[in-house]
């Protein structure tokens, strides 16, 4: 993404931002964090529950600025992969549902069964019907149904690859994944020797290239990709989300130069990769 491009991804956030505060009653909006544990009875709200709440309502507007636009005439379907205690989902879900008044169905899958059964039950008694959640790993979920939007908040290690690998196999119109750890990961360079010497300067290239890698292989397999900070760094370091959005795109051959330049330089392969060995994206 050229710099105005970003300039103007960054004015159009702000726009739905003011439009989303400005649809949302806040006591509604409260009373739902009161009730998924992001804020006490007394209005209290830990500062980690504050950066929680930030990043939250900034993924929604990311994902509203993506379907502001789609046809009312059918239901929304959203995945979110690696989802956790699912705050972001509610949070998607409460608005679809309540204030656009439209029709939502969410499917979040984790591995921990028994975090998905608490969040069955809490789903239930916010008479969120539209809500289902999947006690499996990601690449073992396959979707039945036309899909608008796949999303990971912080899906660990591979399972930020397999993520968007779901969102490929699923045909979905828009993948949206911000990372989290790169264990798996490692990096090498004799020319970039003296950086990589330092565990801070590490981590933030091994973060920069590999996300740079998993967007070459989107752009491969035809979509549009932009890679930008959807919240404050001062909410979390780990702030870079991947956007990418289904084109009828051919691959360009100068993409798969630089992805191979990129492998050779830092060694590097994400699982993504691995994922995508066998031509899923000409299926």
């Amino acid at each position: 993404m050229c710099a105005g491009d970003d300039n103007l991804s960054r004015v159009h956030l702000f726009i739905v931002h003011e439009m989303l505060i400005n649809k949302i009653n806040r006591e509604e909006l409260y009373d739902l964090f009161q009730v998924i544990k992001l804020q006490s009875r007394n209005a209290y709200i830990s500062k980690d529950n504050e950066v929680k709440i930030e990043q939250i309502i900034a993924y929604l507007e990311v994902i509203h600025s993506e379907l502001r636009k789609t046809s009312k005439k059918r239901p929304l379907v959203l995945i979110d992969s690696g989802a956790g205690n699912c705050y972001l989902s509610y949070l998607v879900y409460f608005f679809y549902a309540n204030i656009e008044k439209r029709p939502v169905r969410i499917h979040c899958i984790d591995t921990n069964e028994r975090l998905m059964k608490v969040n069955q039950e809490l789903a239930q008694r916010l008479n969120f019907s539209g809500m289902h959640f999947h006690a499996a790993d990601i690449d073992a979920y396959t979707a039945n149904e036309k899909v608008d939007v796949v999303y990971s908040l912080h899906a660990c290690d591979t399972a930020t690859d397999k993520s968007i690998y779901l969102g490929l196999r699923s045909k979905a119109k828009v993948i949206l994944s911000v990372s989290c750890c790169q264990h798996s990961l490692s990096m090498k360079s004799e020319r970039l020797k003296a950086i990589f010497r330092h565990k801070a300067f590490r981590d933030k290239a091994i973060m920069m290239v590999s996300d740079s890698m998993r967007a070459l292989l989107l752009e491969q397999c035809g979509y549009k990709v932009g890679i930008f900070d959807f919240v404050s760094s001062r909410y979390t370091e780990k702030n870079t989300m991947i956007r990418a959005r289904r084109t009828e795109l051919r691959r360009q051959l100068d993409i798969d130069k630089e992805y191979n330049v990129l492998q050779r330089e830092f060694g590097v392969q994400p699982y993504l990769e691995t994922l995508i060995a066998e031509n899923t994206c000409d299926e």
